[in-house]
């Protein structure tokens, strides 16, 4: 198992975002070549080239007021044709925090302490043997760190060591290079709108936010709640809304 993760926006108090997200797509081995093909074909037919393309170049209100059909059109295909395989979506939704979260180099940020979590009870529940995280590359520095802070989580901390289902070695890529990461990164930005204009909670009033409630619905459609292992009781919910508890 293959698992994607992006970020959309960032839990800080200067950044433009109010529900940052932090988003994992996981995908089986045996479907990437039929996804990443799919993709192929619905970048070929809408902007006939294979360039990365980025959700907020795409998921954006000026898709709807100004009319931009085409990219409109080629997310509908997009989130469509990606969400019809046998994949699972994942996310976590936060708050934009009032102060800058103090954390240690080396210490995992509680968002992927839930995200793993998930991917974990995941697996054990369906019977996967192992499941490996694919980040989006940034720089060599930043991305040690985010490996010195997961193998940490797994090796040092009490929930880390009961887990036996995740790859301990994440994988980086290039996003403008992989297929994939170019999945989580959509979701994770339609996700986000729908959270920052409060579709949770009232219907929409806009053509962009019924625009952003259908796509919604496709992702969503997507999750699976799990039981904690020997719990069956306990349920470990697809999409969770953590708010500011850091």
């Amino acid at each position: 198992m293959l698992v994607f993760i992006d970020e959309s926006g960032h839990p800080h108090p200067n950044d433009s975002t109010k529900n940052p997200i932090l988003l994992s797509v996981c995908i089986h081995e045996r479907d990437v070549k039929h996804i990443t093909n799919q993709i192929y074909k619905i970048k070929d037919a809408h902007f006939n080239r294979q360039d990365e393309l980025k959700s907020t170049s795409l998921i954006r209100e000026q898709t709807i007021t100004k009319n931009r059909t085409r990219n409109k059109a080629f997310v509908d295909d997009f989130v469509s044709a990606v969400c019809s395989f046998n994949i699972t979506v994942f996310a976590i939704i936060m708050s934009q925090p009032k102060e800058p979260l103090l954390m240690n180099g080396d210490t995992l940020p509680k968002q992927y302490h839930h995200l793993l979590k998930k991917v974990e009870f995941f697996c054990e529940n369906h019977h996967y043997d192992k499941a490996i995280f694919v980040f989006d590359e940034t720089n060599e520095r930043d991305d040690q760190k985010i490996v010195e802070a997961f193998t940490g989580f797994l090796f040092k901390s009490r929930l880390g060591k009961t887990f036996d289902r995740i790859l301990e070695m994440p994988l980086f890529v290039s996003s403008s290079l992989t297929p994939a990461i170019q999945i989580a990164d959509i979701f994770a930005g339609i996700v986000r709108h729908y959270y920052e204009h409060e579709l949770d909670k009232k219907s929409p009033e806009t053509d962009f936010e019924a625009w952003i409630a259908e796509l919604f619905k496709i992702i969503y459609s997507r999750t699976e709640n799990n039981t904690w292992p020997g719990q069956p009781r306990k349920k470990e919910y697809g999409f969770f809304y953590m708010g500011s508890k850091f």
